[in-house]
C-alpha cells in the first residue's frame, strides 16, 4: 500500500494555520480509513517530548535552525527525510512552493526512487504584500518553477487551477481541483462550557451576542482590514467589530491598524481579540456573531470563508472571483472601498430574519453538497490509489518526464 507523505506545513495538531489545518483534517481522515500516512513536523529544542503519533498518524520530527530562512530549510529537510523513507508508489504531497529551486535534487532522487511529487499552490502567494520585492519576485519565480516540475498539480479552486494552465504552462492532464473542506457546526453543538467561556469572553470586550461584525484571519494588508475598520467607524454603522487575529505587539501592521481605530474615534468599536486556536470556543464566537466578514483578496478557496459557511454565518465578502467561486449565492459581496462596505452592512442590517435564514441555508447547503471532508478525502483516495495501482515500467536511459534536465537552463 502506498504511503503518503504530507511536507510543507509546521505539522499537526495545528496550531498555526490554513496548511496545518489541512494537513491535520486529511491526514487523520485518511488515517482512519487505513491509509498509511506521515506527516513532516518542524522540531525545535521546545519540542523534543512530542510523541511520534496523532490519530494514527505518522508524525517524522524534522531538526528546524532558527533562521530567516527556516521555511526553505524546513522543506528541505522534510523532503530529504521522505526520499530516505520512501519506497516506490509513495506520494509526497508538498504544500506550497517556497522551496523553489533548492528542491531540484531532491525531487530528481524521489523521481528516481519512483515516488511521486505532489504539489499544491495554496493561492498566489507572491501578491501578498507584506513580503520585500525580492521575496515577492523570488515567490513569482518558484510559482512558476515547482508545477512544472512535479507529477500532479492539486489546487483548491478552479480559479487557481486555471492560473497555473495560463500563466505556468502546466499539462491540464497533471493538474486537479480538490477544495478544502469544513464541518457543519450549529449553536445546539456547543457545550455549556463552552457557551459559558465565550459569554464570559463577549463580557469581557464589552460585545453583546448577535450584534457584532466577526473576521478571522492574519494581520496582513491583503485581507483588508483598513477596509473594515473605516467601515464600521463609520457612524451609520452601529455594530462593532471583532478581529480574530495575531495581535503580537511587535506586528507592525497591528500598531498600524489601532492606530487608525484610535484615530478615527473608533476604538471600543474595534476590538482585536487575539488568536483562538480552540476550535469548538472560535466556533462558538462565530455563532454568536450577527455576521462574518471576509476581505481576503489573495488565495483560491481560503479556510475561513467555508468554515464560516459550515456554521452557517451570513457573510459578506470582498467581490473576487475566489470568493464568488466559493460562496456562489450564499452571501454577500462588496467592492473595495469604505463606501461600498458601508452600504452592504446596512444592507444586511435590514434583513428579515427570513432573509439571514435563507442566507444561512445556502452556505451549509454548499458546504454539504461540496465543501465537505468526506468529498475531498475520497477525491485524494482515489488519487493515491490510482498511484499505487499504476503499472511501473522499467526506467529508460534519459531523463524522466518532470526531471529536471541539468542541460537546459529552464528545465525543461
Amino acid at each position: 500500500m502506498s504511503q503518503l507523505f504530507i511536507v510543507g506545513s509546521r505539522g499537526i495538531p495545528a496550531a498555526y494555520g490554513g496548511f496545518e489545518t489541512f494537513a491535520e483534517e486529511l491526514s487523520t481522515r485518511l488515517a482512519a480509513r487505513n491509509q498509511t500516512v506521515s506527516v513532516t513536523c518542524e522540531q525545535t529544542s521546545e519540542d523534543a517530548d512530542r510523541p511520534d503519533t496523532y490519530q494514527g498518524v505518522n508524525l517524522l520530527h524534522v531538526p528546524t535552525p532558527d533562521h530567516a530562512l527556516r521555511p526553505i530549510l524546513a522543506d528541505l529537510i522534510a523532503l530529504w527525510t521522505c526520499y530516505h523513507r520512501g519506497e516506490p508508489g509513495d506520494v509526497v504531497y508538498l504544500l506550497g512552493y517556497g522551496v523553489g529551486p533548492f528542491a531540484w535534487p531532491l525531487l530528481k532522487g524521489l523521481h528516481a526512487k519512483e515516488i511521486e511529487v505532489w504539489l499544491n499552490p495554496d493561492g498566489v502567494e507572491w501578491r501578498r504584500s507584506h513580503w520585500s520585492w525580492g521575496a515577492r519576485l523570488y515567490l513569482r519565480f518558484c510559482s512558476w518553477l515547482l508545477p512544472r516540475h512535479v507529477d500532479r498539480l492539486i489546487c483548491d479552486s478552479t480559479a487557481i487551477r486555471a492560473r497555473h494552465l495560463q500563466n505556468e504552462g502546466v499539462d491540464a492532464s497533471h493538474a486537479d481541483v480538490i477544495e478544502y473542506g469544513a464541518p457543519i457546526v450549529q449553536t445546539d453543538d456547543l457545550t455549556p462550557s463552552v457557551r459559558a467561556r465565550r459569554d464570559q469572553y463577549l463580557r469581557q470586550h464589552d460585545l453583546s451576542l448577535g450584534e457584532y461584525y466577526i473576521q478571522v484571519g492574519r494581520l496582513v494588508p491583503e485581507n483588508n482590514l483598513k477596509l473594515m475598520i473605516r467601515a464600521v467607524s463609520d457612524p451609520r454603522v452601529s455594530r462593532p467589530l471583532l478581529i480574530i487575529a495575531n495581535r503580537d505587539s511587535h506586528n507592525g501592521y497591528y500598531q498600524t491598524l489601532r492606530t487608525l481605530a484610535a484615530d478615527r474615534g473608533a476604538s471600543e468599536q474595534v476590538v482585536f481579540g487575539g488568536t483562538v486556536y480552540d476550535q469548538p470556543f472560535l466556533q462558538a464566537l462565530r455563532l454568536g456573531a450577527y455576521a462574518h466578514l471576509h476581505g481576503h483578496e489573495v488565495g483560491g478557496t481560503n479556510p475561513a470563508l467555508v468554515e464560516a459557511m459550515g456554521l452557517g454565518s451570513l457573510i459578506l465578502a470582498l467581490n473576487t472571483r475566489f470568493n464568488r467561486e466559493v460562496l456562489g449565492r450564499a452571501g454577500l459581496y462588496f467592492v473595495k472601498s469604505v463606501e461600498g462596505l458601508v452600504r452592504r452592512l446596512q444592507l444586511a442590517d435590514r434583513f428579515s430574519d427570513t432573509t439571514i435564514q435563507e442566507h444561512q441555508r445556502r452556505a451549509v447547503e454548499r458546504v454539504r453538497s461540496h465543501y465537505n471532508w468526506p468529498r475531498i478525502v475520497d477525491a485524494y483516495e482515489r488519487r493515491i490509489w490510482d498511484t499505487a495501482t499504476r503499472p511501473r515500467p522499467a526506467p529508460e536511459p534519459g531523463p524522466r518526464r518532470n526531471a529536471i534536465r541539468l542541460d537546459e537552463p529552464d528545465g525543461r
